[in-house]
């Protein structure tokens, strides 16, 4: 597959280095390959949640979950906009949904390169506790470099969906106050009954209250 790669340079880094709050290889892992995503389908990065959607596969608490923040940087899929998802399995993978067309692709780091990561410095200090903020900048920088400049096709596989399943969910802008503790909340979210809304905790309440 023939890529024109878009170019990750020094401006970009930093500011998603800023947003990330730290230096580390994941993020600029996720960072190339959110774009590397858009180069793929010829799409720009999202300024509003409808025009794409990511699919990111990382879990929790564990290594190299700074990867989604790239995705992120990248893409413009946030969790406010409502166009990331998070599928929890444990992985480094990110799909791009373009959903106008409904044109996908799924962008994975190899296994080759994702294994030694556990056999590096920066991951060893990490597992004893270390900030990635206090790891020496001779351990980090490198693998920062490594990650941006090899050859995409050394660092990730690519795979193509030209008919993604995918649903759109409508933005809601309805919203009602809760009978109970009066703040507001998204009409999707409520429950009416005996005619007032509720929100999910002050239901849950109300329900225990009438049954006594």
């Amino acid at each position: 597959m023939v890529i024109q790669e878009t170019r990750i340079d020094a401006e970009e880094l930093a500011a998603a280095q800023y947003f990330h709050g730290h230096k580390c290889p994941a993020m600029p892992q996720g960072l190339r390959a959110g774009h590397l995503a858009m180069d793929v389908l010829g799409v720009e990065r999202a300024r509003g949640g409808g025009e794409l959607i990511a699919i990111v596969e990382t879990g929790e608490h564990h290594f190299s979950g700074c990867f989604v923040d790239g995705v992120m940087f990248a893409t413009g899929c946030t969790v406010g906009k409502g166009n990331l998802i998070r599928k929890p399995l444990g992985k480094f993978a990110v799909t791009l949904i373009d959903t106008k067309t409904r044109r996908a692709v799924r962008v994975v780091p190899r296994y080759e390169r994702m294994s030694q990561c556990l056999t590096m410095d920066f991951f060893k200090l990490r597992a004893q506790g270390v900030p990635p903020y206090e790891l020496d900048p001779n351990v980090v920088e490198p693998l920062i470099e490594d990650v941006l400049t090899t050859p995409w096709d050394q660092v990730f596989s690519v795979q193509t969906f030209d008919d993604y399943p995918y649903d759109k969910v409508p933005e809601v802008f309805d919203a009602v106050q809760c009978a109970h503790c009066g703040e507001l909340v998204v009409t999707s979210y409520a429950v009416r009954l005996n005619d007032q809304w509720y929100c999910g905790p002050c239901l849950d309440e109300a329900l225990h209250t009438s049954s006594r």
